[in-house]
């Protein structure tokens, strides 16, 4: 068996000391529609990935959220009552709630997709929650666990030069999670990376893929791994646990003429495969090191 490596950057604590050592980070590998099988695995735990999962924000329309004392009790479907999809279709008894994906890039602020939030109104109806697991699924988050969208700090979106970011300033820090760091290096054709996100609304999931395209003067490449609808402004790691990347685009995940097919004629909804190398070479991701911070 192969295995993903990835070394997490170590972080100066701040009262100045010195660099702590960095710790090894294992994750099954898996080229990442679906890339051949699907590879996507629940973070049931955040221990082993424990800094970038914590840094791993899930955004959730407010609506879906019901506050009651003091909590949030969330408005939950599962994936198998949502879509009608084949029973051998994973996850299917897990519930969906987020709409996209980010990154805490500073103590207060979160990096995801432009088309996430595309409009003032959009900012006010977001709330963000971060390290969204399987194990605590169906929990009711405490006050102190929702995050508020306090302003849309940056915003770019552009098809002709590839932009499609916007980051986000929360209404306080975020405790106990840790910025990631931005690459600036160039990565390179067939490097592994890891991807962390929230498919469909479901539970963090990770992915380990490939980089399958890729140009120092683009702010865009590609990349193979399993994402979704929902995945959209999710980090993408390289080996040292530095953001290169987070989801633009990328293929559809059923056809809509499968569904009215299913409606109207019975049946049942498979997410779309790709053989390694088809589908256009993965899915787009935009560089984070392009932007000004």
């Amino acid at each position: 068996m192969k295995y993903f490596i990835l070394l997490l950057p170590f972080l100066v604590a701040a009262c100045g000391q010195g660099p702590s050592a960095t710790s090894n980070v294992v994750v099954n590998d898996g080229q990442g529609v679906i890339y051949g099988e699907d590879t996507r695995k629940d973070v049931d735990s955040v221990g082993d990935i424990s800094q970038v999962a914590q840094a791993t924000a899930m955004l959730v329309q407010e609506y879906n959220l019901a506050k009651k004392d003091g909590t949030w009790k969330p408005r939950l479907s599962t994936l198998g009552r949502s879509w009608p999809l084949c029973e051998d279709e994973k996850f299917l008894d897990q519930p969906l709630l987020g709409f996209c994906s980010g990154v805490l890039i500073a103590p207060d602020k979160v990096l995801t997709a432009a088309h996430c939030v595309q409009k003032k109104d959009s900012c006010t109806d977001t709330k963000f929650v971060f390290a969204w697991t399987s194990n605590k699924a169906l929990q009711t988050f405490k006050e102190e666990e929702v995050f508020h969208c306090k302003n849309i700090v940056k915003q770019e979106s552009s098809l002709s030069r590839g932009t499609d970011y916007a980051i986000v300033q929360l209404d306080r820090e975020v405790p106990g999670a840790k910025p990631v760091q931005i690459s600036k290096r160039n990565l390179e054709k067939g490097e592994k990376v890891l991807s962390l996100s929230y498919p469909l609304g479901l539970p963090m999931k990770q992915d380990a893929g490939i980089v399958t395209e890729y140009s120092a003067e683009k702010q865009t490449f590609k990349a193979e791994v399993d994402t979704f609808a929902g995945s959209s402004g999710s980090p993408l790691f390289d080996r040292q646990g530095n953001l290169v990347g987070i989801l633009s685009r990328g293929q559809e995940d059923f056809l809509e003429d499968d569904i009215y097919r299913v409606r109207t004629q019975g049946g049942c909804i498979r997410f779309n495969r790709c053989q390694s190398g088809s589908c256009f070479g993965g899915e787009m991701f935009f560089k984070p090191s392009t932007i000004d911070l």
